[in-house]
């Protein structure tokens, strides 16, 4: 008897929390849902109804409607979450008629802006809601940002063009390439909110095209001159010079614009039968004005032989395989740091 009050209670509460459920959202169906085109107009309005067992739900698959439109998807998950967070740490409310002040990150790594929520109701034993984006103030948005990054983009390329400093013109090329990219997409994503006429971004488009020119010269014309000191068989210029190379870099084992002194420390102890050597590597480039640019310093366990020959392998190796592992990845990064 016990247990049947129980259950019975249970049935109860699950009942009044339907109730209150159907209380709360079962008013009269909106306007937008009887009249979608008429208070949403295509040509001003991108829309998508979303639906879902909640009102979270219902506006996270309205969100991800929206994010068809721009053929992507959101990196949103239909887990029952209070908020959705983006990388940076900013945090959306999902609340009624709620607009997402900032953006909206998607998986290709573009953006679309000022989505808002219209009233949430509930039909058919579902939630419903419809999402929306004002096409002229939404492009208007992509517009201001657009130019806010070509005009960094500019800047950049100034430096990258300067070729007095090779180097730094190297650095402000790297840095500018995903800012073209960046820009590309944005041009992209306006095009889908507001039809516009193909030179409206001609000097844009212009621009990006100029940033990954500039990048590809930069390369093209920054020889690096590799000066290796107590290299052994070339083992550590020919690995060196294999891995710049194959990042789009100029080497020159005679002369260049820019030198990489490389310094390999080897201190070689002996035993009766074996020959044991500590070694170390040390890179320290310069830019054209003698700003230290970039460092790079490796020491290594001891590496032994039956003979001098054997030990100088072994010992070089290891200083390969460590190169080939780290120093590309290393200077690459502080290129576009």
């Amino acid at each position: 008897m016990l247990l049947s009050l129980v259950l019975n209670k249970k049935k109860f509460c699950f009942f009044i929390t339907l109730i209150c459920n159907f209380l709360l959202f079962a008013k009269n169906v909106p306007e937008w849902y009887e009249h979608r085109e008429v208070i949403y107009p295509d040509g001003f309005y991108i829309t998508a109804v979303g639906e879902g067992d909640s009102k979270l739900e219902a506006e996270i698959s309205a969100l991800s409607g929206i994010s068809m439109y721009f053929n992507i998807q959101t990196e949103v998950t239909n887990e029952l979450e209070r908020t959705m967070k983006e990388v940076d740490g900013s945090s959306y409310s999902f609340n009624k008629k709620t607009e997402m002040d900032e953006r909206a990150k998607v998986s290709s790594q573009s953006e679309f802006f000022g989505v808002q929520f219209d009233e949430c109701f509930f039909v058919d034993g579902k939630f419903t809601t419809i999402a929306y984006i004002e096409r002229d103030s939404v492009f208007d948005v992509y517009y201001q940002r657009i130019k806010s990054a070509t005009s960094k983009m500019q800047s950049l390329l100034l430096t990258a063009e300067d070729f007095n400093n090779p180097l730094s013109g190297l650095e402000a090329a790297e840095e500018a390439v995903p800012l073209a990219d960046y820009v590309s997409e944005l041009m992209k994503m306006a095009r889908i909110v507001k039809k516009c006429d193909e030179s409206f971004f001609m000097e844009e488009n212009a621009l990006v095209q100029r940033a990954y020119n500039s990048l590809e010269i930069c390369r093209q014309n920054l020889t690096f001159h590799l000066i290796i000191k107590n290299d052994y068989e070339d083992m550590i210029y020919t690995t060196l010079s294999s891995l710049m190379e194959s990042a789009g870099y100029s080497v020159s084992k005679y002369d260049g614009i820019c030198s990489i002194p490389v310094n390999v420390s080897i201190e070689k102890t002996e035993s009766s039968s074996t020959v044991f050597l500590y070694c170390g590597l040390n890179v320290k480039i310069s830019d054209g004005t003698g700003r230290d640019f970039f460092s790079y310093s490796r020491t290594f366990p001891k590496k032994g032989g039956k003979t001098e020959r054997q030990a100088y392998n072994r010992a070089f190796q290891v200083m390969q395989e460590e190169l080939k592992n780290s120093f590309i990845q290393e200077f690459s990064e502080r290129l576009i740091r």
